[in-house]
């Protein structure tokens, strides 16, 4: 698996589409990142070696990715705005990639210093290697691969915890999804996950890389995204409930029919049923999927929500349907009526790298399985369908999150909600948007909580679309 240009198909169709609109044909993307993992052998990086890449989602993300695949070494991806320092003192670099402003990360983290290699996309005043100079021929590896990828969990509910990819485990992780997500040439995908790139990849789609700070999903300029839908005939977009509430938004006030695009995924988050009510009335003719998953398990179930389209208005206050579990993997419920979700199956993460203390808490052994405490509170209904209602440890006087805020959100002047625990008792903070006189008292009837609202709901940094409930109670104790 190490040799990952077998995986690739040899093509002079669209590999992927730069922001510009600068094409990359498979033939052009095999041939970089054989060059590419040829020179990086020649300059000391080999089968094993732990490499931090802090390049942003591109086209050149992508050669430096499959070129680390490829010789076997580990592609660690970090996120610049957390402690950078504490997670590579855990899990220490031999070598840094990066763009010339992410190398300014070597002058305050002594956790990048004194490496054996430094790699840039452009010239920087610090001690480094050009990449996109260095090519060499790329034989054959033979040694055995390290792992393929190394990320953390997003850090929401405490310190980020490392997470090892095997080369086997993505493509297991390719199958699973291949069911729920099929692509194949002749397709052209936009999506905004970096993992979900790999597998379009992987299934021969031409993959568009969306033309916004992906850094920022919910405050993107969605007019550049558009164009792209139109320009580069897009069949299929997946990424952030938050993502798509703002193309939404773009299309109420500018409507366009977008006709090749025939699928939405989303996932990262729980999806509105007003977006999905949306989504469907702006563009009728697509396809709406919800994805639930986690870093250590993707997927985890998929729901058709177009088909469920008047079931998610109808219910959004019994919490959030994300459908039925895939094929692949096993689920069982730790308790009733509601009661933590635990995951088992062959795409489903074992084990954190070097922290034994986040495997008990979060891995039972158990005849010869390894089970996946997800953390997600919910249920199975009668019809094999999971529905979630927040996390272990959110429930407030009998009320959980999710659906205390999905029947606050099914009123069309709230534009998000967040509710958390004050003193003991459940409080719901939401935002307006031309709310009526009465809104106050809309909201407590449907929810039977306390309404308090405020200028904006803090979110979680990766998807823009989880609330921050810590950041929230103290805005709210404030």
């Amino acid at each position: 698996m190490a040799n990952v240009l077998e995986q690739l198909r040899d093509s002079n169709a669209a590999a992927m589409i730069s922001p510009q609109g600068e094409r990359v044909t498979y033939t052009e993307l095999r041939e970089q990142i054989g060059g590419l993992a040829g020179g990086l052998l020649e300059a000391g990086i080999k089968p094993g070696d732990r490499v931090v890449l802090l390049i942003p989602m591109s086209v050149p993300l992508y050669v430096h990715l499959l070129a680390l695949f490829h010789i076997g070494a580990t592609a660690t991806l970090v996120d610049p705005a957390s402690d950078v320092q504490q997670l590579l003192t855990l899990h220490p670099p031999d070598a840094f990639i990066g763009v010339p402003k992410a190398h300014l990360l070597r002058l305050n983290t002594p956790a990048l210093r004194g490496l054996k290699f430094y790699g840039s996309t452009g010239f920087i005043p610090l001690t480094h290697r050009r990449t996109d100079r260095l090519k060499g021929s790329c034989p054959p590896i033979n040694a055995e691969p390290g792992p393929a990828l190394l990320t953390f969990t997003s850090g929401t509910t405490g310190v980020p915890k490392a997470i090892a990819r095997s080369h086997d485990f993505l493509l297991g992780q390719h199958h699973v999804l291949h069911d729920h997500m099929p692509f194949s040439e002749g397709d052209v995908d936009l999506p905004t996950l970096p993992v979900f790139l790999l597998h379009s990849l992987a299934g021969g789609a031409t993959c568009v890389i969306a033309d916004a700070n992906l850094k920022q999903v919910g405050n993107i300029d969605p007019g550049p995204v558009v164009r792209q839908l139109k320009r580069d005939a897009i069949t299929s977009s997946s990424g952030s409930p938050a993502f798509f509430r703002i193309i939404a938004d773009h299309l109420k006030e500018t409507p366009e029919p977008l006709p090749d695009l025939r699928e939405v995924y989303m996932g990262g988050a729980r999806v509105p049923a007003s977006l999905v009510d949306d989504l469907a009335e702006l563009l009728p003719h697509i396809d709406i999927h919800v994805v639930y998953g986690s870093t250590e398990a993707e997927p985890i179930a998929v729901l058709d929500a177009k088909k469920h389209r008047a079931q998610l208005l109808a219910t959004s206050a019994k919490g959030a349907l994300v459908g039925q579990p895939v094929e692949h993997i096993q689920i069982r419920i730790d308790g009733a009526p509601y009661g933590e979700i635990q995951v088992a199956g062959p795409h489903v993460n074992p084990g954190y790298v070097n922290n034994p203390e986040a495997d008990a808490a979060c891995k039972i052994h158990e005849d010869g399985a390894i089970w996946h405490r997800t953390g997600d509170v919910g249920h199975i209904d009668e019809n094999g369908d999971l529905w979630l209602v927040g996390r272990v440890g959110e429930s407030v006087a009998g009320r959980w999150p999710l659906a205390v805020e999905g029947a606050a959100e099914s009123f069309p002047f709230v534009v998000r909600s967040g509710l958390v625990e004050i003193d003991g008792q459940p409080v719901l903070a939401v935002e307006l948007r031309d709310p009526p006189d009465d809104w106050h008292s809309q909201i407590e009837e449907a929810t039977g909580t306390p309404a308090r609202a405020v200028q904006n709901i803090p979110v979680d940094p990766r998807h823009n679309a989880k609330v921050d409930r810590m950041i929230l109670r103290e805005r709210l104790r404030g």
